[in-house]
């Protein structure tokens, strides 16, 4: 079963450069990693003038586009619970990284802002805190200690599962 964590955090707290940092690492040391990606924002996750764009604005409910070397699934409607997502991507990966969903039941890592320091400290299955962002540039350091310490912790968990 895959290892499920969560980086949440206030708007441009280095959530997104948080994950690809860990995704990076982990994958460089042969792991396979999921992402869940939650945007706050009615966004397109299609590219408007594709031919899977315009089946899609046409009125179907589901489209798959693939290739040779990639897949891609788009769904017109509800999502399912993130609860769903996460189960039909843990038989195939060994580390499953959810960015956002603050709500959900996840062990996650809260990123700080300096406007609200301790706005998501009490949030539950909270593992860990640290910043990355201070005054509006990432802090290089802070940013490699906290992945090298998310790391840490999720080759434990992997290694307790087993």
């Amino acid at each position: 079963m895959a290892v499920t964590i969560q980086i949440i955090g206030a708007k441009n707290t280095g959530k997104t450069l948080v994950v690809t940092r860990l995704i990076d690492r982990l994958t460089k040391d042969g792991y396979r990693v999921a992402a869940i990606k939650h945007d706050a924002h009615a966004s397109s996750m299609d590219v408007p003038g594709t031919d899977s764009y315009q089946m899609s604005a046409a009125g179907a409910h589901q489209v798959i586009l693939e290739s040779n070397n990639q897949f891609f699934f788009h769904q017109q409607g509800s999502r399912p619970a993130l609860s769903k997502m996460v189960a039909r991507l843990a038989p195939d990966n060994d580390v499953i990284i959810i960015e956002g969903h603050k709500a959900a039941p996840y062990p996650k890592v809260c990123l700080l802002d300096e406007e609200h320091p301790g706005i998501l400290t009490a949030t539950p299955a909270l593992i860990r805190t640290g910043r990355v962002v201070k005054n509006a540039r990432v802090d290089k350091s802070a940013l490699s200690n906290l992945v090298a310490a998310i790391y840490t912790d999720l080759k434990h968990q992997m290694e307790d599962g087993e």
